[in-house]
């Protein structure tokens, strides 16, 4: 447990308009840390989050309608302000460019940080924000290529809870699956850069016993269905949806799947490694920067359906190899992204003097 609390001040706001996803998850989990160490936490957050309850248990959570009138913003972000100033925060967070329309000043007695969990999008709307954190080098790459200063660009990577050592797997027969089966499992929103189609067509190329649990909900969610019947493999493809909690299924299954090609960080590559699952990845951004290919996960081009099948089969013929990569892959994130470290270097950065 980290022993720096008692340098740490004691209040932070966060502005958050998130709906629900891996950034609300971690959102979540950062402000339950931080809470552990000391640091008293509001919140302003748009109204019936199906989180609200979780970060209520550590967090002064105030539920916010945010108008898209100029008007009404004006009065909203002064009301925000004075909310803040009341509860004694001296530094704010933001969550994503929306969150920066509704930043207090910066100033003698307030410092502001933006938190980019995706790609900069131009600073037009960035309003207060002194200081922009990204959880890539990637996105602060972009974000100074842009134009924003070196100087106050900063990267700060997100972590993931360890499973409870009592953590029961869910029961394969509830889903369709047998026992035997080698379950790939892909977790995201059923957009086109998850590129949920890679993983059905990985699947449509691999032995009969090779089955995959897709978690998540979207828009391409009826089409996926549709090529996973057309492609005959609709009995070994299981939709999920979306599960506020998917450890019990990580915990279930075999092998991590991130096929993505335009992926920021890849927070479902660190949730692999702390269920214990060797990674198979394209090269997108974030897993580019996650993964040593060969140690702590294996990687393929992006877009490339044959080196997905290869990099499955390696592991299909290679336990060694897989218990290799399960454990480079723990190593790597109770190195570098265990919860003490990024809350130490969180703490660091936002309650300096």
């Amino acid at each position: 447990m980290v022993t720096d609390t008692q340098t740490l001040p004691k209040k932070l706001a966060h502005i958050h308009l998130g709906v629900d996803g891996g950034a609300e998850r971690f959102f979540v989990r950062l402000t339950g840390a931080l809470a552990r160490r000391g640091v008293e936490q509001i919140a302003f957050i748009r109204k019936d989050r199906p989180w609200r309850d979780e970060l209520a248990r550590h967090c002064d959570v105030r539920e916010m309608t945010f108008s898209r009138s100029h008007l009404k913003r004006h009065v909203i972000r002064w009301d925000i302000a004075r909310q803040i100033k009341t509860f004694g925060a001296r530094t704010t967070m933001g969550w994503m460019s929306p969150a920066s329309k509704w930043m207090p000043k910066p100033g003698h007695n307030m410092r502001t940080f933006l938190r980019l969990g995706d790609w900069p999008d131009g600073f037009h709307t960035y309003g207060n924000v002194e200081d922009l954190i990204g959880n890539t080098p990637e996105i602060i790459r972009q974000a100074i290529e842009m134009g924003w200063p070196a100087e106050r660009a900063h990267v700060i990577s997100n972590f993931v809870d360890p499973l409870p050592a009592d953590l029961k797997p869910v029961n394969r027969a509830d889903y369709n699956t047998p026992e035997d089966a080698t379950v790939l499992i892909h977790l995201g929103r059923f957009v086109e850069r998850k590129r949920f189609d890679l993983a059905i067509q990985t699947v449509a190329r691999l032995p009969e016993n090779v089955h995959a649990w897709l978690i998540g909900d979207g828009e391409l969610m009826t089409d996926m269905k549709t090529l996973a019947s057309n492609l005959g493999v609709e009995n070994r493809v299981q939709f999920l949806g979306w599960q506020r909690d998917p450890s019990p299924f990580l915990k279930a299954a075999d092998i991590l799947l991130c096929p993505t090609d335009d992926e920021p960080l890849g927070n479902v590559v660190l949730e692999g490694w702390n269920a214990g699952l060797p990674v198979v990845a394209t090269a997108s951004p974030g897993p580019s920067w996650l993964i040593e290919h060969g140690k702590t996960g294996l990687l393929s081009p992006c877009g490339d359906v044959d080196g997905l099948v290869g990099s499955v089969k390696q592991l299909l013929n290679n336990s060694d190899q897989e218990s290799a990569l399960v454990e480079g892959g723990k190593n790597r994130l109770e190195g570098q992204f265990s919860e003490d470290a990024i809350c130490k270097t969180y703490s660091t950065m936002l309650f300096k003097s």
